[in-house]
């Protein structure tokens, strides 16, 4: 099953504590979406991401592929059963090919984006960051100063 992270999922240390068997594809872009933090989360004390429509913009994760057996545990870790987050099935780029993956969106969304704490960006960005490009990690680094800024 292909699984489709662009959240702190990206971290291999971080996802492995949830799916310890994966294989990573590579880089695999999501079109006409962008990234938000659009709910607060305690555990993260901060904004948490997720994926909302957004025409000619474009989500960077990493495509894994991943044993079905395991979409229950991350099922948990995304708190579908609570109804924080829900399965989606998306259609990605990675490699050249369109591959449909399984991700997770919001179900709640906040309409003002919460920044995240440091340490969840820094999961984002500098362990989960590896494969994307620089334009896109920038991108997101200065999203997160915007919303960090405003909440001053």
């Amino acid at each position: 099953m292909m699984y489709f992270a662009y959240g702190s999922c990206m971290s291999e240390r971080d996802f492995r504590c949830t799916v310890p068997h994966f294989e990573v594809m590579g880089r695999a872009v999501l079109d006409d979406h962008r990234l938000a933090f659009t709910r607060y989360s305690r555990g993260r004390q901060g904004g948490v991401a997720d994926i909302v429509p957004s025409p000619g913009d474009r989500v960077e994760g990493v495509l894994y592929k991943i044993p079905a057996r395991y979409v229950t545990e991350l099922d948990w870790r995304e708190g579908v059963p609570a109804g924080v987050y829900r399965r989606e099935y998306v259609d990605v780029q990675c490699k050249g090919q369109l591959v449909s993956a399984l991700t997770y969106v919001v179900v709640e969304k906040q309409l003002d984006e919460i920044a995240p704490s440091e340490s969840y960006a820094s999961i984002i960005l500098d362990e989960g960051a590896s494969l994307l490009s620089t334009h896109y990690t920038e991108r997101v680094r200065r999203h997160i100063e915007h919303l960090r800024r405003r909440e001053r």
